[in-house]
């Protein structure tokens, strides 16, 4: 089953736009066939307001959509919208309990608390350098394994002999590369 936030739920003003187009019709005249203010119609299609029961159930008359299709496309869209915020939230908490366990480790020590505002590469890459390796899947609860893998090539692999014992544990226990001397080589001086 594929969860609400996977799925493009169009907003009711989106609903209503894509008919109004087709009927030919504006907004003007759509408040005019469901008698309400003109106001009022464009403050529903702008995500301002929602619209009663009532009034959807005149909209769909007056753009001639079968009954219900404005409610459903309201309720449909608003649980989107929580679902949506809910997991904003959680990655949120996740990314700040990562940068947690980086300052407990001795990461950004020259931070006086926890720096919030990093772009996504820089906290995977402090992970991966100040984080003991049982923490690290914490990481794949936010960030596709792809995204960490090019992170490590990118910014540790590339330091070379530097990082080798480091690149080369990270290497067989987090990505499960089977030769990770050629590996690391191979990508060392590419980047």
């Amino acid at each position: 089953m594929q969860s609400m936030s996977n799925i493009s739920v169009p907003s009711v003003g989106e609903v209503i736009r894509g008919r109004i187009v087709e009927l030919g019709i504006s907004q003007t005249e759509l408040a005019a066939r469901v008698g309400e203010h003109f106001q009022t119609i464009s403050a529903i299609i702008n995500g301002k307001r929602e619209a009663t029961i009532s009034l959807s159930v005149r909209i769909d008359e007056a753009l001639d959509l079968p009954s219900g299709t404005i409610a459903m496309a309201q309720t449909k869209y608003m649980v989107s919208k929580e679902i949506s915020e809910k997991q904003t939230e959680s990655v949120k908490e996740k990314r700040h309990i990562i940068l947690e366990k980086i300052k407990a480790n001795g990461g950004f020590w020259s931070y006086r608390g926890i720096p919030e505002n990093l772009d996504d590469d820089a906290v995977i890459e402090a992970a991966l350098v100040h984080l003991d390796l049982e923490d690290l899947p914490l990481l794949f609860g936010i960030w596709s394994k792809a995204h960490i893998k090019r992170v490590w090539k990118e910014r540790l692999v590339s330091q070379g002999k530097r990082m080798n014992v480091l690149n080369y544990i990270l290497a067989v226990k987090l990505f499960g590369i089977n030769n990770p001397d050629k590996y690391i080589s191979r990508y060392a001086h590419v980047y």
